[in-house]
């Protein structure tokens, strides 16, 4: 295994270029702009380890990478802030800041009409249709991973654009239903979109050993939606422009691995919802997709596995890397480097349970999103776990999270938080709903897992230590076994 360049290695490396200059290292990572409205001004900065630092004559502690980090208050008008650091010969490094502090600017309210552009209607719908990778969203709304997602749909489904605002058409779906897709995955289409609702075709249900499939026969690829529901179980599929014609609904075998039964309803006079119930109260996973070029509808629900690691495939993710290093902390440690070592300790530890692991990159790559999700698919796992790690914008936030998009995948990020918590990390939240591209599959259950903040100096210090790596990925493993001892 690759080892982790540690931030013990940089700061000697620091300690080295310091004592050829006789002065300590002493550099900002965090610190107020020249004209600024706050009371109170965040400094963060890195030096070497055993050096005092000082801010406006007040000491600050120095973490063991070398971090330090303190709030000073700020005066109206001209500030001056310095900041020292005394090695242990003697030397001294300084720097003088100057900030302004301004009244606040008086805020003018926009009016409702001014709040945010409005959706611009076509005259006459566009027909577009769908590229690889397409996905709709609930609204036009935004943030750093995009809209709300309702979920990814094939290629080559022609949808109806009625409007558009910015990056995205606004479709119709339904008479009662619109949704928004990203213009960039589609393209502009000739082919006619059924006028009215179309009929649906007969369903097949079969056993095929590793899944149970339903199978719907429709005249051409219409667009639809998943989700899951609890108490019963059940995965629903609503099927936009189509009516119930479906009158044969055959099951081909008296032995499903985990679908109990199938119905469906006419929730509106052109979406068609179906119902799958399951027999077992964890879903363990599930597609839904066109087959092939064809326009038959498969919903594929993958049987549960044995409840143990031992034989178990378990997807790993180390975010980001390659030409992407993700956070970096005040001292340099590149998140990139810590998510790849947490995730070589947990395969490790999983080898060592006799699981099998597939991993989306071992080294410094940076696979894509897509190429990701192609190898834990590919490698049919059966649970999967991503790793990073966080950074906000004050060195006062700390914590570990979990995080999960899916409703049937909560259950499994409670677990994993629970056993994060327990290594003295405060909880910073279980996060549902969260449109990280790796949390988006449904092929299995999976979980996001933001370690620490690499902003945060306490949070640093531990991320530098190879014990509590060490301890963080066990309690990775211990959450996956908790999870999986919760469905038996």
């Amino acid at each position: 295994m690759k080892k982790l360049l540690l931030v013990a290695a940089t700061a000697v490396m620091a300690g080295q270029a310091a004592m050829a200059q006789d002065v300590p290292t002493l550099r900002l990572v965090e610190s107020p702009r020249d004209t600024v409205t706050r009371a109170t001004a965040e400094i963060v900065g890195a030096t070497e380890p055993g050096t005092a630092v000082a801010v406006n004559g007040i000491a600050v502690k120095v973490y063991k990478t070398g971090t330090f980090a303190t709030t000073v208050d700020l005066t109206p008008g001209a500030n001056d802030i310095s900041v020292e650091a005394v090695a242990s010969n003697g030397t001294i490094a300084t720097r003088t800041l100057q900030c302004f502090r301004a009244d606040k600017p008086r805020v003018v309210e926009k009016s409702a009409t001014e709040a945010e552009e409005p959706v611009m209607m076509y005259a006459s719908p566009r027909q577009v249709e769908t590229l690889e990778d397409a996905y709709l969203q609930y609204g036009n709304g935004d943030d750093r991973l995009g809209g709300s997602k309702m979920g990814f749909i094939d290629p080559k489904i022609v949808l109806e654009a009625i409007g558009a605002k910015g990056s995205l058409y606004c479709v119709r779906l339904a008479s009662d239903r619109i949704a928004y897709i990203p213009k960039r995955l589609t393209r502009p289409t000739d082919v006619t979109i059924h006028t009215g609702a179309v009929n649906t075709g007969s369903w097949s249900i079969t056993n095929t050993g590793r899944t149970d499939d339903v199978t719907i026969d429709l005249p051409g690829r219409l667009a639809y939606q998943y989700s899951t529901e609890s108490s019963p179980t059940a995965i629903v599929v609503d099927i936009f422009g189509a009516t119930d014609n479906s009158n044969w609904i055959t099951q081909r075998t008296l032995d499903l691995g985990i679908i109990d039964h199938t119905d469906f309803r006419q929730i509106g006079e052109d979406t068609y919802r179906v119902y799958i119930y399951l027999k077992t109260p964890h879903i363990w996973g599930y597609t839904v997709g066109y087959d092939s070029t064809s326009s038959t509808l498969r919903i594929s629900v993958r049987h549960r596995p044995a409840l143990t690691l031992k034989g178990m495939t378990v997807g790993l993710d180390a975010g980001h890397g390659g030409e992407n290093p993700g956070a970096i902390s005040p001292s340099g440690l590149l998140e990139k480097d810590v998510n790849l070592d947490i995730i070589m300790r947990v395969r490790e530890l999983l080898h060592k349970r006799g699981a099998v692991t597939v991993l989306t990159r071992d080294g410094d790559t940076g696979p894509s999103m897509s190429r990701r999700k192609q190898i834990w698919r590919e490698g049919k796992v059966d649970i999967a776990v991503s790793v990073h790690n966080n950074a906000a914008g004050s060195y006062k936030v700390s914590g570990t999270a979990v995080l999960y998009k899916h409703s049937f995948d909560r259950d499994l990020a409670m677990c994993v938080a629970r056993r994060l918590t327990q290594t003295g990390l405060d909880l910073f939240g279980v996060v549902g709903n969260f449109n990280f591209s790796l949390n988006a599959p449904t092929f299995c259950p999976n979980v996001l897992v933001e370690g620490m903040f690499m902003s945060s100096p306490e949070d640093e210090e531990r991320l530098a230590d190879p014990a509590f790596r060490q301890k963080v990925a066990e309690k990775i493993v211990r959450g996956l076994e908790d999870y999986l001892n919760q469905c038996k």
